[in-house]
């Protein structure tokens, strides 16, 4: 994805323009676009992602994915393959190790409820997270299609990272700015065949990835490679502790962090329709499935953009 930082001006002065998600909007003329709240998420209307999109288009809908961080298309029949062709404008797509894959597609993984399964069957966190951080080079995002959803719930929600940082006080900053965190993978598996079977996570049965891959560290503030913009990285799922500190220590701040990430002013919600599309920035935004339905089918398939090794504030010295 390439959007220069010069796609965001326009004549208007900043207070004449409308803030989401901790910037003014940028200007779209080829496509419509929707603000789903303040903080984060648009939907976009005028496309149909069946067909080729002219580079204007394109140009436009990679730009509000960067501003907006998760965007929203409705009605979009897709076959596999579209899916996969429009995902690769976002970047390469890869696998990950634990999530199911999807019809024999091995780039292509399933997110799948069935109407007399119990909630836990979904690798589905209580706090908002992100997908896959003990990888050394994590996901740059999601490209999700809805195949099957209840009537009523099953929502995703989303939480703003950026947000999140910047309302830290400067003292937190500080010393968020100098951690990193070791994420681990490596007993996914085992800790899942302890579970008495009805409490077992539906997980991918076997894969290619080394046990070394399953563990890697990364900084706790996350900075945008382009545009230099922080984001807090530091969350529940698959995390094991701040380098350096204990284990009482660790979990006894990243207990406070994640309770900000909780706060609905961050947050914006996307209610799935059979056929709605969404990608979403899995660096800078936080996500959960809301689990609020009973004895319905849920069925998802996405897939997964390869991202860069997380970059953070050392990797940016600051000017002479």
């Amino acid at each position: 994805m390439s959007v220069t930082a010069s796609t965001y001006g326009t004549s208007m002065s900043t207070d004449d323009r409308t803030i989401v998600a901790g910037l003014p909007i940028p200007e779209f003329k080829h496509i419509g676009v929707e603000p789903i709240s303040g903080a984060c998420g648009a939907e976009i209307s005028g496309v149909d992602l069946r067909n080729p999109l002219p580079p204007e288009t394109l140009e436009e809908i990679l730009l509000a994915f960067e501003h907006f961080l998760v965007i929203v298309f409705r009605d979009q029949d897709l076959t596999p393959e579209q899916h996969k062709a429009f995902s690769l404008h976002f970047g390469e797509i890869t696998e990950i190790p634990q999530a199911p894959t999807y019809d024999g597609h091995r780039d292509m993984q399933e997110v799948r409820r069935e109407a007399d399964e119990p909630e836990n069957v979904v690798p589905s966190f209580e706090n908002f997270h992100t997908d896959s951080p003990f990888l050394l080079r994590p996901p740059l995002g999601i490209v999700m299609r809805a195949l099957a959803v209840p009537k009523f719930g099953g929502d995703t929600a989303f939480s703003n990272a950026y947000l999140v940082y910047e309302n830290l006080s400067d003292g937190m900053k500080e010393l968020v700015d100098g951690l990193q965190i070791v994420y681990s993978g490596k007993h996914i598996w085992a800790n899942n065949e302890k579970l008495p079977p009805e409490k077992r996570l539906r997980l991918r049965e076997s894969h290619d990835f080394q046990e070394d891959e399953l563990e890697n560290i990364h900084p706790a503030v996350r900075v945008h490679p382009r545009t230099g913009r922080k984001a807090l990285f530091a969350n529940t799922a698959y995390f094991q502790r701040f380098v350096g500190w204990s284990e009482e220590e660790s979990r006894a701040l990243l207990n406070y962090l994640q309770s900000l990430a909780q706060r609905l002013h961050y947050h914006c919600r996307v209610r799935w329709k059979k056929d709605t599309l969404i990608v979403w920035d899995n660096r800078f935004l936080l996500h959960r499935g809301v689990h609020d339905f009973k004895y319905e089918r849920r069925h998802l398939i996405r897939t997964t953009l390869k991202g860069e090794r997380p970059l953070g504030p050392s990797d940016f010295p600051p000017a002479k």
